[in-house]
């Protein structure tokens, strides 16, 4: 697009804007919702933070004899001016405050040094759109123009009313507290995993604040029932968001089933560091609201094949596998069926069944039938030594058996002496050492709570400490944005309890890979066989 249609466009533009904002905000503050912004505040926010809009796309300006359009979004408001309007020093310059007390008064600009009126809604729009001040006069060439449609324009001007005001903070913050929510199963059958949860953040929340907190704000904690189960984790999280006020969510319990809940955390916007879960469930793309520390069962079954690779003969196996029907032993499926093909192994065996109805006998059946070299399990314990106990009665031969250690958990302890001689699992969190896990255990006595539920208890405890480090590293001006924005820029960040967790802007899930442990029953632990296996995307 050449100049001439630039300055065409732009100007038509602004003389749209101007008169879109005399008409609808007449010099007024447009009305307002008892608390926080309103939806047009909202979508002023998006685009000043963001550079995006429900509107359409924005498009920046750069430069003024053959201006470079860029999306909006590489040239946000808040880059040069500050999340809260506050003005920053970016490259060498000094951009100036963008509160509304400062727009709607005469300045002398700290780039050009020129004195300027006080802007109106109308010249407002103009030097956004066009880059001139209230006098004409051309605005400092780092300032880019934006091309927009009259409602982002009304939206935006909306929003800069507010911009670094009481109404513009994010709910659960204060300049004194950080209002924190976690829905856990206090009730039902996983009661204890959620009462040790609780009071392994409450521990992590007493060690920080009796530290002083972060920028003087002391943590909150206010946790909600969720029963374990979907529609009452649903329930709570909702009661957290809408009647407490929570900033953020931290180690909630993560039910199978968890896209309602996961949906109403991205309508809302409110971040969830850490859920506590057998396995993720990301969705493609990701979900931007939920980070998650520990790999899938499905990136835990591809690092177990890999494993296979590297044992079998010439690179190749015949693989078995039995699985249950649920949805996280069906992830941890997928993940083999792609591994083993990108290998070209072949699975010779391949039986699913209900939940609580495996039958030890006919697996033995169709593995006497078939000959597989390694035996792959995606389900619980007892249908696991089920069939170790058979295969010991029928002395069947002694194929490896292949899980992860998150399915079978302790379960694993009680396999056949010579069966578990021949099991092998995924580990995916860090493997317990003593000067790692120091500060963990310390904290934990300290506030004498016991490690009943220690795998929960840790990934719990290491989501603290990753909200710690992003709100530390967000400043003084938080609010969720700017939360979400630094913990997409953790990387490598140890935590004691898990491995170095990685985000980023496409990256929800901080740790990849899986040790392979062995087991030993008769000291109940795990014998590590590998290093931490990144599952490979290629030969």
């Amino acid at each position: 697009m050449n100049l001439r249609v630039n300055q065409i466009k732009i100007i038509i533009f602004t003389l749209i804007c101007a008169a879109a904002l005399g008409l609808a905000l007449g010099g007024r503050a447009a009305p307002q919702t008892e608390n926080g912004l309103t939806p047009q505040e909202k979508n002023g926010k998006q685009i000043y933070v963001k550079g995006e809009s429900k509107g359409g796309e924005i498009v920046a300006l750069l430069g003024t004899d053959d201006p470079l359009e860029l999306p909006a979004a590489a040239f946000t408001c808040a880059n040069c001016h500050g999340l809260r309007g506050e003005g920053t020093k970016e490259g060498g310059l000094q951009p100036p405050p963008l509160n509304w007390e400062a727009l709607m008064r005469p300045s002398t600009s700290a780039l050009t040094r020129r004195e300027r009126a006080a802007y109106t809604e109308v010249t407002l729009a103009r030097a956004i759109s066009l880059g001139v001040d209230p006098n004409g006069a051309r605005l400092h060439p780092g300032m880019p123009r934006y091309v927009m449609t009259p409602e982002q324009m009304k939206d935006l001007v909306a929003y800069l009313r507010k911009l670094g005001k009481e109404a513009d903070t994010d709910p659960g913050i204060t300049d004194q507290k950080i209002k924190i929510g976690a829905a856990l199963p206090l009730t039902g059958p996983l009661a204890e995993i959620g009462k040790d949860v609780k009071a392994t953040l409450a521990a992590s929340f007493a060690q920080i604040n009796a530290q002083g907190g972060i920028y003087g704000r002391s943590f909150e904690l206010v946790v909600e029932d969720s029963r374990g189960e979907p529609a009452g984790t649903l329930e709570a999280t909702r009661r957290l968001i809408e009647r407490d006020g929570v900033f953020a969510f931290v180690g909630s319990f993560e039910p199978g089933d968890s896209a309602s809940v996961n949906e109403l955390l991205k309508r809302g916007e409110v971040p969830l560091v850490g859920p506590v879960t057998l396995s993720p469930r990301p969705t493609l793309p990701p979900n931007p609201y939920i980070f998650y520390l520990l790999p899938t069962f499905n990136d835990q079954a591809r690092s177990l094949v890999d494993f296979v690779k590297t044992k079998a003969q010439s690179g190749q196996a015949r693989l078995g596998v039995f699985y249950s029907n649920s949805d996280f032993d069906m992830d941890a499926l997928s993940g083999l069926r792609s591994q083993a093909k990108m290998y070209s192994m072949e699975i010779v065996a391949e039986q699913g069944y209900d939940a609580g109805r495996f039958s030890a006998t006919s697996a033995i059946e169709l593995l006497a039938r078939t000959k597989p070299d390694y035996i792959f399990f995606f389900g619980g314990a007892n249908d696991l030594n089920a069939l170790a106990s058979e295969m010991e009665r029928m002395k069947f031969k002694r194929a490896p058996l292949l899980s992860s250690a998150t399915m079978i958990g302790r379960g694993a302890f009680n396999l056949p002496e010579s069966v578990a001689e021949q099991t092998f699992l995924s580990y995916p969190a860090s493997l317990p050492d003593q000067d790692e896990f120091a500060e963990f255990i310390t904290v934990m006595q300290r506030s004498r709570v016991p490690l009943r539920s220690p795998a929960f208890q840790a990934v719990a405890y290491a989501a603290t400490r990753i909200l710690f480090e992003a709100t530390k590293s967000a400043g003084r001006q938080l609010d969720r944005t700017a939360l979400i924005s630094a913990l997409e820029q953790i990387r490598e960040l140890k935590t004691g309890v898990v491995p170095p967790v990685t985000f980023g802007p496409n990256r929800r899930i901080g740790s990849n890979g899986s040790y392979v442990v062995r087991v030993d029953p008769g000291n109940k632990q795990y014998v590590p066989l590998t290093g931490r296996l990144v599952p490979k995307d290629k030969p």
